[in-house]
Parts: structure tokens; sequence; C-alpha cells
């Protein structure tokens, strides 16, 4: 099986990546990330991935990391500024891409690491808030060259064990930063799903839709809906473990609007919640909302976000000026997993698992 091939799919889309939080890298206020200054660093991790010698210590993988031993020969490894997404454009990973020291880490979105063997391509990837409106880069800038740290709090990571712990240790030795795994509540995954409909909802004159143009945006975008449930129950048989609810897109619309029925009725602002509860709890006699019932994973056409902390988001559809609803949605889903990987005390003091 040939490595994947790089494509004009932007590489945050159609991958399920794992999720961490990372600790501000420190790296000292002269120094400027660069493609060319990455080049460096893709040449050092490359030679840890070979197996050479760090200060006098065989760094490399060794031969019983057996996920790693069915992939073939390390081919390439390369770090790179992430562009953002309107000016992507495919280039061979196995090259540098654009050498130009000029363009630096103020106008991109983060940093993407690429490791290729014979027969699989891994990638990380480091990534800061998208800059929206007409927020001031130099502002943000000025901070981190005043205090010697470059900030990416969230990392997503499509690497196995072995790899993946290596490069943390990378991170953590050449920066000084510390990786930990990033976990999501039950509250946020059902806030990001409302937050999503409600986002796909409003036009780009920031209008609500019309009903009819509501639904067909539900139905395309959003599609079949899962909601995975679990239980914390304490001395009780481990047989019932989850419960899998699956929605049909024909059904999700109208679940929609019996939620916002039910909000007028109260203060609440999740119709989509505040529907299937009441639906669960007449039909299976099940309450969502006591605490013990959580929120383990919600999957739909638009993304699927776990609270083991795994993500897979799916290529926006655009429209001709390459913004659509969904394309705003899918960026605030986004920097709001950025904000959540910012925030709080490191989530595991084992770090990486």
């Amino acid at each position: 099986m040939a490595p994947e091939t790089p494509n004009q799919q932007y590489p945050l889309y159609n991958t399920t990546f794992s999720l961490y939080r990372i600790s501000p890298l420190y790296t000292g206020n002269t120094f400027q990330f660069s493609n060319a200054a990455l080049h460096q660093h893709a040449r050092r991790f490359r030679d840890i991935l070979a197996g050479d010698v760090l200060r006098g210590v065989r760094v490399g993988l060794g031969p019983e990391d057996n996920v790693l031993a069915r992939v073939g020969a390390l081919q390439t490894v390369t770090w790179k500024l992430l562009q953002e997404e309107e000016a992507w454009a495919a280039e061979d990973e196995t090259e540098l891409g654009n050498d130009d020291t000029t363009i630096s880490l103020a106008v991109n979105r983060g940093i993407l690491v690429t490791v290729t063997y014979e027969k699989m391509a891994y990638r990380a990837i480091l990534l800061r808030a998208r800059r929206e409106g007409n927020y001031d880069e130099t502002v943000d800038s000025a901070r981190e060259d005043d205090d010697g740290f470059q900030r990416f709090p969230l990392l997503l990571s499509k690497m196995p064990g072995p790899l993946r712990e290596t490069f943390a240790d990378y991170l953590s030795t050449t920066f000084d930063a510390r990786v930990s795994a990033l976990r999501l509540s039950s509250t946020y995954l059902t806030d990001t799903f409302e937050k999503y409909l409600g986002d796909i909802s409003i036009g780009g004159d920031g209008e609500v839709l019309e009903v009819a143009e509501r639904s067909r945006s539900l139905r395309n975008v959003i599609k079949e809906v899962a909601v995975y449930l679990g239980f914390d129950l304490q001395d009780v048989s481990d047989s019932l473990k989850t419960i899998d609810i699956q929605i049909a897109r024909e059904d999700l619309p109208k679940l929609i609007m019996k939620g916002l029925q039910i909000g007028k009725q109260g203060t609440s602002s999740n119709p989509f919640l505040d529907a299937l509860t009441l639906y669960i709890k007449v039909h299976l006699s099940l309450n969502m909302a006591d605490e013990r019932v959580k929120v383990l994973r919600i999957a739909c056409g638009a993304f699927v976000l776990g609270g083991e902390g795994r993500v897979k988001i799916t290529q926006p559809l655009s429209n001709a000026d390459g913004d659509s609803p969904q394309s705003r949605a899918t960026r605030r889903m986004v920097n709001d997993l950025i904000s959540a990987a910012s925030g709080g005390a490191l989530s595991r003091p084992e770090g990486i698992p």
C-alpha cells in the first residue's frame, strides 16, 4: 500500500485525529518560525527517527516498535508552515515547499509535520486560533516576541503510539513544552453540536435562514446523526455499556423544530438536546438529563467528535466565493477546540498515553 498522496484537500479534513494540548513552545526572543527554520527541525527529527545518536545516546525507534516495522523504511520528514485554507495549494510533501524566509508564522495557521514511510504517511498539526475579522496580528506577534514563546494550544495527531511519543518528547526537549491528552466533556460535545446547528442556519448576511432553506441545510450538511450514550453507574452489571441513537436526515429538521417549540416554553437554547431528551424519556424511559448519563460521541455528516479526544472533520461545502455557512461553522468549531486546549490545567499528568 502506497503512502497517501497530497492533493488539494486541506490537511485538517477527512482524517481522524487524536487531540492533545500543548503548553507554549519556548524559542527565545530572537527565533522566528519560518519554513527555512522548520526545515532544520525536520532534519533533526528525522535523525532521531532514523536511529542516529543524539548527545551520545541512541534515541531512534527500536525494532520492537512493531507498528512502524510494518510500514517500511523511513523516507521523508517535513515540517512546514500550514497556510490558511484560502491560500492552500497542493504541494509535494516530500520536499520542503516554499523556503522563503520572509514567509513567517504570523501569516500562517500553524505547523504541519509529515512523516512518510514506504507504505504509510503520518501527520501532526500544531494549531493556533484562526484570525477573524479585523484582528491585529501585530499585537499577538509582539507579545510572543517579547516573552520568547510561540503558542500552539492544539495538536492534532495521526500517528501510532511510538511515533507520537517520540514526537512529543522532541517538543518537550527542544521547546520545553508539555503535551497531554485533551478530553472533552459530555456538555462540551452537546454544546458544540448545538452551536454547529445554529451556525449553519445563519446566512452570510447574519440573518437566520428561512425554514425550508434551513431544513435543506440540515439534511445536506448534517445528514444522519448518531449519538452514543454511556453510563456512569456503580455497583451495576457491565452488560449495559452504551446506547447508540440513530437519527435519519429526514427526521432531524422535525426534531429541531420540536426543540424550538420546547424552548419557547422555557429558557433553554439547546433545541436538539431538548427534543432528543424528551423523545428518549417518552420512548425509552431514560432520563438523559441525569448526570450519570454521558454523551460519549456525536457523529454526523459534518464531523465526528468523541469525548475520548478524537475528531474527524468533513471538508465543508463552499459557495462560489469560497465561503458558506458550513465553512463558517467549521471554523468556529476548530477555534473552540483550540480555546478548550488553551484553557485550564493539563488534563493528564502522564502526558500522551
